[in-house]
């Protein structure tokens, strides 16, 4: 039995004419005639009741038409999911982040590995540009602190760092053995980057200070989380972050251990994306954080 004997006989009980389903499939008549024959052999029963003027499906007839058309559907189905492996890995997947995504190496490594032949694009962006951006179309998914007010995106948190003290090496607290108190920090001057670049993380930071009975005296403010580490290493002042490896070695990264609140990191992309190269990769990062599909 091959594909076509099904197809040929959708046809023919979908037109009840051997004259029009011939025309429907743009064969003559008898050759359709010999198929369908060569069907009902291989399956043993009569699937059509026809004379010279009249064709009727048979009981079994019936009963096969609902399992072929189940069949076709299911061969649309493979087309299809074949097109869209084919067209997602090719083309070009423009990605913003934070600078708290460092955990998204392995993912992109990944990604990469398995679609060597798109082209990426990571953008070391703030949150409300990376919103800005996938309104705009300018990014494909980015990599945000919630939350985001935006009907026309998908947000999902899926990581939840701890915030902890990012100071100089040489600062006394950074040697000090004692669990490190938030309101340590009170006469300290603070690096952070502003609220307009991300509303979300400078909320969390303030909200954290303002518990422990101060507000952070923000003395220098700078576009991205590197360059506050950068910054803070050169003895400007203190900040607050998740953890993450530091490659600057001259900062330290010590835990508050008076401090519940935890940083949301999310994942963000427009509701209405049909890019097979983006869904590929959701794909992918939804393998490494289940729980947010």
């Amino acid at each position: 039995m091959e594909l076509r004997h099904i197809r040929y006989f959708v046809a023919l009980a979908e037109e009840l004419s051997f004259s029009r389903a011939a025309v429907r499939l743009h064969i003559a008549q008898p050759p359709l005639s010999r198929q369908i024959q060569q069907l009902e052999d291989e399956i043993g029963v009569r699937l059509f009741y026809r004379t010279n003027r009249h064709v009727e499906l048979t009981s079994a007839g019936k009963a096969f038409l609902e399992k072929a058309y189940q069949l076709l559907d299911l061969v649309e189905d493979a087309c299809d999911s074949a097109r869209m492996a084919a067209r997602a890995e090719q083309g070009k997947l423009l990605i913003g982040f934070t600078g708290t995504a460092h955990h998204l190496l392995p993912i992109v490594r990944a990604y990469r590995k398995k679609y060597p032949l798109v082209s990426l694009s990571m953008q070391l962006m703030g949150t409300t540009a990376q919103v800005n951006a996938l309104l705009e179309k300018k990014i494909d998914v980015g990599f945000l602190t919630p939350p985001v007010n935006s009907e026309q995106l998908i947000v999902k948190p899926y990581f939840r760092p701890v915030i902890g003290a990012i100071l100089p090496k040489e600062h006394p607290l950074a040697q000090d053995t004692q669990p490190l108190h938030i309101a340590d920090l009170a006469y300290e001057s603070f690096i952070i980057t502003p609220r307009i670049i991300g509303p979300g993380f400078y909320d969390t930071v303030t909200k954290i200070c303002q518990q422990a009975g101060f507000s952070p005296n923000i003395t220098v403010e700078t576009h991205d989380l590197q360059t506050v580490i950068q910054l803070v290493s050169t003895g400007m002042g203190v900040s607050l972050g998740p953890l993450m490896p530091f490659h600057e070695k001259s900062v330290v990264f010590r835990e508050l251990s008076d401090v519940a609140i935890r940083l949301d990191a999310g994942i963000a992309y427009r509701k209405d994306e049909k890019s097979e190269v983006l869904h590929a990769f959701l794909d992918l990062f939804f393998r490494y954080f289940p729980n947010q599909t």
